[in-house]
């Protein structure tokens, strides 16, 4: 899996955790096949929706172990991962609530394999694969509420052409007030 599709499978996954449920656990797999469709997440966040407005969000790459890349390759993710940037959610958009994120994290090249959420707490795990491009295991735990996330994301798996690796980053998103007019 290219670096840029990791990216994006991580910006995507960051949209859709900035909510919280209840107190109980709550598992996607809602029929315990083992497989999580994006109707099953779909129906668990169905109610979940962040708050609108400007927000704040700051990548932190922690680690990336990809044995064999050249310095310079590994200095060039770390500036395209290490970022921070503002955006603004309208009210429409944040009336949709998820929906837009679960049809982007249900892609050719992206599968759910878990979604629980247990109170302000997530723990998600997904795959993404492209014909050869390699794929990645990525999970991502943290906390969550309508204004706020904070996210762990731990990846493995294979980049052609030097083979296994993994990445290790934070997300952490946050409400900064009012979208500007």
């Amino acid at each position: 899996m290219s670096i840029s599709k990791f990216m994006a499978a991580a910006a995507m996954t960051s949209a859709f955790v900035l909510a919280a449920c209840g107190e109980a656990t709550v598992d996607a797999d809602a029929d315990g096949d083992g497989d999580v469709t994006a109707a099953e997440v779909e129906a668990l966040v169905t109610d979940l929706r962040p708050d609108a407005g400007k927000y704040s969000v700051s990548l932190n790459l922690v680690k990336a172990d990809i044995p064999g890349a050249p310095q310079q390759m590994l200095d060039a993710m770390g500036g395209m991962m290490n970022r921070s940037f503002e955006y603004c959610l309208s009210e429409e958009e944040a009336e949709k609530g998820f929906e837009e994120s679960l049809k982007e994290g249900q892609s050719d090249t992206c599968q759910i394999d878990k979604f629980a959420l247990t109170g302000n707490d997530i723990d998600m795990a997904m795959t993404c694969a492209a014909e050869g491009e390699g794929s990645m295991k990525v999970s991502m735990t943290g906390t969550v509420s309508p204004t706020r996330s904070d996210i762990a994301v731990a990846s493995k798996g294979s980049i052609p052409p030097f083979g296994d690796s993994n990445f290790e980053m934070t997300m952490l998103q946050e409400r900064v007030g009012d979208c500007d007019s």
